[in-house]
């Protein structure tokens, strides 16, 4: 035995060392990097560690190293249960196998006809990567005595032959005991960080999946009602006559059509979002309401369905976060839409109705339909568990996990005449509310504006409306066009769009800012502006404009970025 596994307090001191490295670390290659130096400062040439895939109970290496290189890749995976192999000698007796003669091993290959029993035996490739160096193996145990991976040494000073005290009780017994136990915690960490990668995924996928489903469901009576506010617009513009007393009044409906369908829109992207926002925070639960009524109430109509809402005054603001509180309510509102299709008219009821409860906000969302079976009401938040045809019992286990993420719970109960209610309980939230109050807005004169869309008409409009105000304007139909014309000019404003063909608007504003322009920049979009502001490019621009917009917004983002004092005017083609 070598100096350093004899010495009592070299020894002590080394194992306390490892001991307490071991007991803080979570990582396997950490702690197959660290193991293998120390155990090859103790006198070993070769140390082969490797774990336990208990799938296969192969043995994959983590860690080998031989005369300080590593040669881990050269390894290949070895059967655990292989009888005919030390390491399965050594994890059938839970030992180590000390191999003092190599030459006294068969090659697996060589034996076609079998190994006889009580020969041991090493397939070509490992025995010529040991060198033919006397070598032990077996395995590393863990807790409860069960084998989570494996230890091999070899070239022990050289070519000696390892001494079978040195794993006897004593250091290296004692060093393999830690490892094995360090080793089973990493794998546990292992097994948890792959387990909730997987949640997540999964979660991910059923908030898509519930999602794609309720958008689908909606699309055609979205579809219908845009339709009409459209035909509205055209038959309000095509009355239009200059000498007409009430050209005012009907061009005040038809901005009212267009507001209402950009509305419409707007609320529809934000239902169907996917994830651009993330942080629980105040959410405004009327207004949550407001966009899913809208969209839904043309379903629900045209199955005769009502859908009553109590009458909420001001902001309604909880703790949540956006997108999974309008995905629940969704969740619930389609499964009563569902629950009252098959019973009589009169009873096609759904209801909603906000209470304010000391600190917390309760939603419920009742029907009037058959109610829940009694053995189902302590189940009906379980995964897969589900009694419609087709349904695989997702929809209220994604709303039971959304509502506990950001620390609110929902309850499933039956009224006593009839139907289903699902109470959701929010923390309410102390943030102010921000308003929006209509105030007359002048916008500044004499500015230089460049506009830049791909839709001729659109651009036009949005000229004249600038003309109308006294500025100068050029226009561009692409990226490229937009970058040679502020080249050529120094422009006060630039209007970009954002979905221009080849290059969207967000890649020409970077652009742009590369090349040094100071230009103010304001982004339009007829996407939901919050999830524009998402993207990291949006940094470039100082402002953005939702489409549709009126003469006002306009104004209101000139305004904003340049005040009502009056710009020199800048020359522009």
């Amino acid at each position: 035995m070598t100096h350093e596994l004899s010495d009592d307090k070299a020894s002590f001191d080394l194992l306390a060392r490892m001991t307490t490295r071991l007991a803080s670390m979570a990582n396997l290659d950490e702690i197959a990097d660290v193991v293998s130096k120390e155990i090859a400062a103790l006198g070993f040439g070769a140390i082969w560690i490797a774990v336990v895939d208990e799938p296969t109970g192969q043995l994959v290496t983590v860690r080998e190293l031989i005369d300080g290189r590593d040669t881990t890749a050269e390894m290949p995976r070895i059967s655990s249960l292989d009888m005919r192999q030390p390491i399965g000698h050594g994890f059938r007796q839970r030992r180590m196998i000390n191999i003092k003669d190599p030459a006294s091993l068969l090659i697996i290959e060589e034996n076609t006809a079998g190994i006889p029993e009580g020969q041991m035996a090493l397939p070509r490739v490992i025995f010529e990567h040991l060198r033919r160096h006397p070598f032990a193996c077996g395995p590393l145990l863990g807790s409860r005595g069960q084998p989570v991976g494996a230890l091999g040494l070899s070239s022990y000073r050289g070519h000696e032959p390892l001494p079978d005290q040195l794993f006897d009780d004593g250091l290296l017994r004692a060093f393999m005991s830690h490892l094995g136990i360090a080793m089973e915690r990493a794998l546990h960490v292992q097994r948890l960080e792959r387990t909730n990668g997987e949640l997540l995924r999964a979660q991910e996928l059923l908030m898509q999946e519930s999602r794609m489903r309720a958008v689908g469901e909606l699309a055609a009576a979205v579809a219908h009602d845009l339709n009409n506010l459209s035909g509205i617009v055209l038959m309000s513009l095509s009355s239009v006559k200059p000498e007409s007393p009430h050209t005012a009044q009907v061009v005040k409906r038809a901005e009212g059509a267009i507001q209402a369908i950009g509305e419409m829109s707007r609320r529809l992207q934000r239902i169907a979002r996917t994830g651009a926002e993330s942080k629980t925070g105040a959410v405004d639960l009327k207004s949550v309401m407001e966009d899913i009524v809208a969209l839904v109430r043309p379903l629900c109509r045209e199955d005769s369905i009502q859908l009553e809402v109590s009458e909420i005054r001001g902001p309604v603001l909880v703790l949540g976060e956006q997108t999974m509180v309008r995905q629940v309510l969704m969740n619930l509102i389609l499964n009563a839409r569902e629950a009252v299709m098959g019973v009589r008219e009169d009873r096609r009821l759904i209801e909603l109705r906000v209470r304010r409860v000391g600190e917390v906000v309760c939603l419920d969302v009742r029907d009037h339909g058959p109610g829940l079976a009694p053995e189902m009401t302590g189940q009906v938040f379980k995964p897969f568990v589900s009694t419609k045809p087709g349904h695989a019992g997702l929809g209220l286990a994604t709303v039971y996990a959304s509502m506990k993420h950001f620390g609110g719970k929902v309850e499933a109960s039956n009224e006593p005449d009839g139907g289903a209610c699902f109470s959701l309980t929010f923390t309410a939230s102390g943030e102010a509310a921000a308003t929006d109050a209509e105030e007359e807005v002048k916008a500044p004169r004499h500015l230089s504006v460049l506009v830049v869309d791909d839709e001729p008409d659109f651009v036009a409009g949005v000229c004249d409306l600038l003309v109308e105000g006294g500025h100068k304007v050029s226009s561009a139909h692409d990226g490229e066009e937009a970058i040679s014309k502020v080249a050529r000019h120094d422009f006060d404003l630039v209007l970009m769009d954002l979905g221009l063909p080849r290059r969207n608007g967000l890649e020409i504003l970077r652009a742009l800012r590369g090349e040094g322009v100071t230009s103010k920049m304001v982004l339009m979009t007829g996407w939901d502006s919050d999830a524009v502001q998402v993207d990291p490019r949006s940094v470039f621009c100082d402002s953005i404009l939702q489409k549709p917009f009126r003469r006002r917004d306009l104004d209101q983002v000139l305004t904003t970025l340049f005040g009502r004092a009056a710009a020199p005017a800048r020359a522009a083609d």
